[in-house]
């Protein structure tokens, strides 16, 4: 499947490092339609400009500690507008704190994962979402 035709995922990731290994780990996975956002309001400004263009992302990954907007922001943003408060939303934190796991899930976070310390693992998140939230 080409990029063009594979579900768009956007990613809400500040660490250039984390981006990285998440746009490898996707390729591992052939799934190249993915685009990368530095921080929240990147990623708000971003899903505006491609609603305008009555676009739809099939699917958003945010990490919780970002600058300018953080992910805790970015989910009541999107949970409270009408035309992205289904989209499947994604937290991917360094975080294993319960409560920061237990907030974004009554923010309206459809799962959370902790990011791994292996490349191998981080493939088998990615393939787990693709699975469970594009059906891929």
């Amino acid at each position: 499947m080409t990029a063009a035709h594979q579900p768009l995922i956007l990613i809400a990731e500040d660490d250039p490092d984390d981006a990285l290994m998440l746009k490898d780990a996707f390729g591992e996975i052939e799934h190249t339609a993915v685009t990368f956002l530095n921080n929240g309001k990147l990623l708000l400004e971003h899903i505006q400009e491609l609603l305008l263009n009555n676009k739809f992302p099939h699917l958003i990954v945010i990490d919780l500690n970002m600058p300018v907007l953080d992910g805790r922001s970015v989910i009541k943003i999107l949970r409270n507008n009408a035309q992205t408060k289904n989209i499947p939303l994604i937290v991917l934190s360094t975080s294993k704190n319960k409560d920061d796991i237990d907030s974004v899930m009554a923010l309206g976070a459809d799962d959370f994962y902790t990011k791994p310390a292996y490349f191998s693992d981080l493939v088998n998140i990615t393939s787990t979402i693709t699975h469970k939230w594009l059906n891929i």
